[in-house]
This record gives structure tokens, sequence and C-alpha cells, in this order.
């Protein structure tokens, strides 16, 4: 990582700052509670890494997710006014932890819990909520903001090489920002485990960097192939995670085979929240997770896993 400079360092305060807005902006809001669940919370408090957006691994992602993924300085100063030459760029990112009783729900083996089915769906038009709201509030405090997924910049879509990919990717930003390590299923895993949700946004704010967890961006079980767990590969219902990682295209089919079963009765039934999908129309979203249920990531980083808790029907 590239350091700070002595005229870029940061006061702590800044950085207590961003955690204490960012967790009132999750935990005050009515977005984080299910009505259809007798008002159950969808995260709990969440936790915040700053990357150095001048640091080379985000050029490093143009080789390893996409060579259209967005550099953090570029972004600012498109979005900032072409004099706009901030001396420290940086990336703020947080992960959302899902509460115990929603993580608890989707550990049976089937298919995912409406509970959880519908906490990811509200819990994704949640984080972008945060997100726009964080970037309107550095910029009343008179610093740069720019949430990319908001941006007319972001792209999902489908590449030859990746299967998909995007022009920027919430997970390998939050790496960059020291809050997690890749698993075999390909999510991040946080010291608050894998079942999380994940934002960004590139501000001017001069925070520190966050340290990175050792030099190797794998957890133990992609190191291992997955053989010191494995678990993860058990519990994807259409076997889609091997000891070579996570097939993207037969997870994708899942996920589909769910919102086309789901979908239409979850909305009918429920108060489900709209988000932008993709960058662009609002949509509902669904997806399955059972691999990051159930298994000792599921709320905490494997080294520092000391129990596993009892399996939910």
């Amino acid at each position: 990582m590239v350091p700070d400079s002595a005229n870029t360092a940061v006061p702590t305060e800044k950085t207590l700052w961003v955690e204490q807005l960012l967790r009132g902006l999750v935990l005050g809001a009515p977005e984080n509670r299910l009505s259809d669940f007798g008002g159950r919370a969808i995260f709990d408090a969440p936790i915040v890494g700053m990357a150095d957006g001048d640091d080379p691994l985000f050029a490093e992602f143009r080789r390893v997710v996409s060579p259209d993924h967005l550099l953090p300085r570029e972004v600012l100063r498109q979005h900032s006014g072409a004099d706009a030459h901030p001396a420290a760029v940086r990336v703020i990112s947080w992960v959302l932890p899902f509460t115990e009783a929603v993580r608890r729900s989707n550990r049976r083996r089937d298919r995912p819990s409406r509970l959880y089915s519908l906490a990811r769906c509200n819990g994704g038009a949640l984080s972008f909520k945060v997100r726009r709201q964080l970037t309107e509030d550095l910029r009343r405090q008179g610093y740069c903001a720019v949430a990319p997924l908001l941006t007319e910049e972001y792209q999902a879509y489908r590449c030859i090489e990746h299967t998909f990919s995007s022009s920027w990717s919430e997970r390998h930003v939050a790496y960059a920002a020291g809050l997690g390590r890749f698993g075999l299923n390909g999510c991040l895993i946080t010291s608050l485990g894998a079942s999380v949700r994940l934002g960004s946004v590139i501000t001017n704010l001069p925070v520190q960097p966050t340290p990175r967890p050792g030099k190797d961006h794998r957890a133990p079980c992609l190191e291992t192939a997955g053989t010191a767990c494995g678990e993860c590969m058990e519990r994807c219902p259409v076997g889609a995670i091997s000891e070579r990682g996570l097939d993207k295209e037969k997870c994708y089919r899942m996920r589909g085979a769910i919102r086309k079963r789901f979908l239409e009765s979850y909305v009918s039934t429920l108060h489900m929240l709209p988000a932008p999908v993709g960058g662009r129309a609002s949509g509902y979203s669904l997806g399955c997770a059972l691999c990051q249920h159930g298994v000792p990531c599921e709320r905490a980083f494997p080294e520092s896993h000391l129990g596993r808790e009892g399996q939910d029907a």
C-alpha cells in the first residue's frame, strides 16, 4: 500500500466520525427493520475500513476483476471538477453484517429462507441509501465524495474471462480497505464473517488507510483448496463450489431459479424495497447465500472462529 505522506496523515477523530456516522445511518434507518417479521433488524453495527485511492492494487483490479474497473482518483476527479487534484484520495468501505436471526434462518439446505430473502432485498436498498447519505454528508462537510455504484460509469455485465464482472467490485474494494480475505466460494470473509453486504464511497477526506490482514488475499480455505473445511461445497445445492472455487454460471442459474420460483409471491405478500439493479432501473433482488450460512465463516474469520452454532430448521 502506498504510505501517507506526513501532511496527509489524519487525526483519529475523522475516522471515528465516519464510523459513528455510518453506524447511525444503518442502525437508525427505518429500512433496517422488517415489519413483516415483527420489526426484526436486518443488520448489526457496521465495521469500516479505509483504502488509499492511489494504492497500486486498484490498477491490479483491472486485471483480476475487469479491464473497466474504475480508478478512485479518476472517478473523484470526474465527479468533482476538472481542477480537483486532492493530495489524498481515500475509499471508505464498510461491512454490514446480517443479524443472528437472519443468519440463523438461512441455515436450511434446500432453499433460502423468506426472512433472509427479504433481508437481502431490503438490505440492498438500505445500502444504496447509505451510499447516498454518506456522500451528501461528506460534501456538506466540504469534502469531495462520490459513490461509484451510483454513477453512470458503473456497469455489471457478463464477460468471457470472468463469466460475470463489473466496473466496481465492492468485494475487492473491501479487501483493499483491509476488511477481509477471499474464500473458496468467492465471497469476502470479514472479521464479522461472510454473511454481509458491502458498500463504499470515494472521497478526499484525509483518513489513515487500514492495514490489510496479511499479505495473501486468500482465506485459509482457498490456500488449502477446501481440504481444511469444504463445508461451503457441501452447502451448495447445485454443486457450484469445488476445490477450484466458484462456478459463477451454476451459481447464477441457481439464483435465477430462486427468483423465478419466489419473487412474485414475495413481492405480493412482503414489504419489499426496490433498489437499482446493475446501477440502472430499480428492481427487487433475491439471492441464495446458502454457502455462507451454517459454515465456520458465517459469523467470523475462520482462524478466529471458536465454535459452531446449531443448525436451524
